[in-house]
């Protein structure tokens, strides 16, 4: 029919089109119209569909399964609502005709009521069609959204890999600076020395550029350690934690340090290298920073809930309160030994396996450092 706005004139190509195309329809037998009078008699019918009903006569007399459907029929009027009886049986004078759909609606034309006619195979098949593809869509946008988060963590992990790059540029260009300019100083004062025949001079730089290169070594290593941290493969292994710290403790040199173990530690399936990062740079920061020949480290365990809350208590110097922030940041070290990157290596560690640690310390008050992590027992992958 023609939209809104556009005269019937039959002189009009479209309008021509149009009504071919429906006639070469209705010939075929995808659709047939029937029109009904108030009293849902017929008084006129359209395509070979609809011949075997009968003009003039009740619709129910040769459609049987709308019989009984009168007041609903009628119950349409002033509606736009379509009353549907799909696939229904037909006899024809040659036996049994074929299944086809029924549509009902109301007309403000001059029939007051409409009756589309469809062979019922063929909105069985358009039914098919347009479930086909709505689980074809429904398909095609869960596997989008399925690449779509794939997508989202991908950037999210490049993310962090850029993150962690930017950082190492960063410290590098900057915090390796002073180590650097210290060997060169080094080398050109070896030059000096070789050349005035000062051999004394030149050992003892030799041996200082030794020193000063060991521990330009060691912060590139630590630097590199820290900015990978996270990025490998994470591992769940079962660890008899008394055993790990035992192991640490032992092999790490603190001579002239008593390290006391105590409490409960219980066998957990975590991720051993990051524990043992923890436990080791703890243990060997407290011993490289005292401040005395003699110390005491006291390293406790408790099962706390869903968390062990592993304890390290020394005796040495102490942090003042206002660094309390700051030591857990690559290279912020009260002192000038170290590489300046175990705590920072702690912090990391700890987020990667979802625990926390806090610092308690005040030298203004008493001596020594505690350091309180608290460790889940099940790590989220």
């Amino acid at each position: 029919m023609p939209s809104g706005g556009e005269d019937y004139d039959l002189s009009s190509p479209m309008v021509r089109a149009r009504l071919h195309a429906g006639e070469r329809l209705a010939e075929r037998g995808a659709y047939g119209i029937v029109w009904l009078d108030e009293g849902l008699v017929v008084r006129n019918r359209f395509g070979p569909i609809t011949d075997f009903i009968e003009v003039g006569a009740p619709l129910a007399e040769s459609v049987l399964p709308v019989a009984g459907l009168e007041e609903e029929i009628k119950a349409l009027a002033g509606t736009d609502t379509i009353l549907r009886v799909p696939s229904v049986s037909t006899v024809t004078e040659d036996g049994p005709g074929p299944r086809l759909t029924l549509l009902l609606y109301a007309s403000d034309s001059t029939a007051p009521y409409i009756l589309v006619v469809a062979a019922a195979a063929l909105h069985m098949n358009l039914e098919h069609e347009l479930s086909r593809q709505v689980r074809a869509r429904l398909m095609a946008e869960a596997e989008a959204a399925a690449k779509s988060q794939k997508l989202a963590r991908a950037n999210a992990e490049l993310q962090g890999l850029n993150d962690n790059l930017e950082q190492f540029a960063a410290i590098v260009t900057h915090d390796l600076k002073a180590p650097m300019r210290a060997v060169r100083y080094l080398v050109d004062e070896i030059e000096a020395a070789i050349d005035d025949s000062n051999t004394a001079t030149a050992h003892n730089k030799l041996r200082e550029l030794r020193r000063q290169s060991t521990r330009l070594s060691s912060m590139l290593s630590a630097l590199l350690h820290y900015s990978s941290t996270g990025i490998s493969k994470r591992s769940v292994e079962t660890v008899d934690t008394l055993d790990l710290v035992k192991e640490v403790v032992h092999s790490l040199p603190h001579r002239g340090f008593e390290v006391q173990i105590s409490g409960d530690w219980p066998t957990l399936d975590t991720l051993l290298a990051p524990l043992d990062l923890t436990l080791r740079n703890l243990i060997d920061n407290s011993v490289k920073h005292h401040d005395r020949d003699n110390g005491l480290l006291r390293i406790a365990c408790a099962d706390v809930g869903s968390v062990i809350e592993i304890t390290l208590e020394d005796d040495g110097p102490g942090i003042a309160p206002e660094h309390h922030g700051s030591i857990f940041l690559p290279f912020r070290t009260l002192a000038n030994s170290g590489g300046g990157m175990g705590l920072a290596i702690v912090q990391k560690m700890i987020d990667v396996a979802g625990g926390t640690i806090t610092l308690t310390s005040n030298p203004a008050k008493h001596r020594g450092t505690i350091f309180r992590i608290r460790w889940p027992k099940q790590i989220a992958l």
